[in-house]
């Protein structure tokens, strides 16, 4: 009998058009990974009965769920089903770069546009089938929300991005479930050295990290008479985040104490030419809610944790109406 190997195993994921019912096979795309933790999980529960034989009675297998993430680098396209699940919204159709990175954007890649909606919120689950090809194991997962993603963008690596997911029940079999998958399209690997931060419209030369959290809350109840959830609750879009910067001065302690406004837009690119690929994402409302300074034979350096909210980016724009909404997160992607 053979053991499985991670080389051998493969996720394959597809938007579900009725929630927990199967997504057509056709539709399956392979989604690489750098780690996979998606599990059916049970509930169980034990008698608390005082028994003359110092014994329990047996314990009985309740509520079924799947819970897990799936990690993975960034990279333009391959996140993009995730992204607009999260913000419940849809893509827009291509629009000029928001961020450019030449002064008029000329020649650079067009790209859609997502931000969450002020009505007609979106509720997108997937299913996501974890194949293990060396032993014909088959684990398929249906109803799976976004319930969490998380980014986090450092100066000397690629940027990483976990998707956490809460689904409503599990399947096995010895086949595979979608046929003919092929790999999401995506473009080479972001990093923080390929690109742009901008603090309140200008670049910013001294922020060190960037973590962003886009938190729905997701959950799920039991019901009598049922082993699974009838569907996966989803609430408001919580964004949340911090940078890491070299502390100069106060400005940012001032910045917590008297609760300023600030806004914060990351571009990054897939490589250095002028049209490649990117992702931006727009953080048009933040106030800061706290610093910490480290310390050491070393430039020292603080972090600042902020909550995201509704605002405006810009009033004027002629990119795309959009961005003349209040939204807590713009996200711009070439091969959405």
């Amino acid at each position: 009998m053979s053991n499985a190997q991670g080389v051998k195993r493969k996720i394959v994921v597809a938007k579900e058009t009725t929630f927990g019912t199967k997504a057509t096979k056709t539709t399956g795309k392979i989604i690489p990974r750098t780690e996979s933790t998606l599990n059916t999980v049970f509930d169980s529960f034990s008698s608390e009965e005082i028994r003359e034989n110092m014994q329990r009675s047996p314990s009985i297998v309740g509520f079924e769920k799947v819970e897990g993430d799936l990690k993975g680098e960034l990279a333009a396209g391959q996140w993009s089903a995730f992204f607009a699940a999260a913000l419940r919204g849809s893509w827009t159709a291509a629009k000029d770069p928001i961020l450019k990175k030449t002064t008029a954007g000329t020649g650079e890649k067009q790209g859609k546009i997502l931000i969450i909606p002020e009505t007609n919120h979106t509720t997108d689950s997937f299913t996501i089938e974890d194949i293990f090809a060396d032993i014909n194991l088959s684990r398929v997962y249906l109803g799976c929300r976004v319930s969490k993603i998380s980014i986090d963008v450092q100066p000397n690596g690629i940027a990483s991005v976990t998707a956490t997911f809460l689904g409503q029940r599990g399947e096995e079999s010895a086949t595979s479930y979608f046929t003919n998958s092929s790999e999401i399209a995506q473009s080479a690997k972001l990093a923080g050295i390929n690109g742009q931060l901008l603090v309140n419209g200008v670049k910013a030369a001294l922020i060190t990290g960037f973590k962003l959290d886009i938190d729905l809350n997701a959950s799920s109840e039991a019901v009598l008479g049922e082993k699974y959830a009838p569907d996966v609750f989803i609430g408001t879009v919580a964004v949340s985040g911090s940078f890491t910067m070299y502390l100069q001065d106060k400005s940012m302690i001032d910045a917590v104490r008297v609760g300023k406004g600030l806004s914060l837009a990351l571009r990054m690119d897939a490589t250095s030419d002028t049209n490649t690929d990117y992702v931006t994402f727009i953080l048009p409302g933040i106030k800061a809610t706290s610093v910490d300074i480290d310390d050491g034979a070393k430039n020292l350096i603080q972090t600042l944790n902020f909550d995201a909210f509704p605002a405006v980016y810009d009033s004027a724009s002629t990119i795309a109406d959009e961005l003349k909404k209040a939204t807590t997160l713009i996200i711009q992607d070439t091969l959405a």
